[in-house]
């Protein structure tokens, strides 16, 4: 009977280590997706927009900005301690993007002109 109980443990014991998360589990990055971001206060009054951020095969972050006013690829894209910075160009000026990420919430600015635009946003889950 003693048997009997060690071998049925050592069946559980090896059914429940080979069922786990295994080591290889991909961690899903939370920057990468769209963003819906309505960008307050502007000449044009407010501007309701999509962020996207993905990243490429070098591992790097690229993305876009697509409102109202057009579509505008976003170069020198870096994240890093849930704070992004940007740059893309509308009409031949330049603008700049800050902000942090909090889970879905994105609180930022758009910069350019001379002037500041308070950026807020949530992640659009699909």
């Amino acid at each position: 009977m003693k048997k009997i109980h060690l071998v049925l443990s050592l069946i559980a014991l090896f059914m429940i280590t080979s069922c786990g998360p295994g080591k290889n589990a991909v961690k899903v990055d939370p920057y990468i997706g769209a963003w819906s971001i309505l960008i307050e206060d502007t000449p044009q009054g407010d501007v309701s927009s999509t962020m996207t951020i993905l990243k490429n095969e070098a591992n790097e972050y690229t993305g876009n900005v697509v409102s109202d006013v057009g579509t505008f690829d976003l170069s020198n894209l870096s994240i890093e301690d849930s704070k992004i910075s940007a740059n893309f160009v509308v009409q031949d000026m330049d603008f700049d993007i800050t902000g942090t990420f909090e889970s879905t919430v994105f609180k930022g600015f758009i910069s350019g002109m001379g002037e500041d635009y308070t950026a807020n946003g949530t992640k659009i889950v699909e």
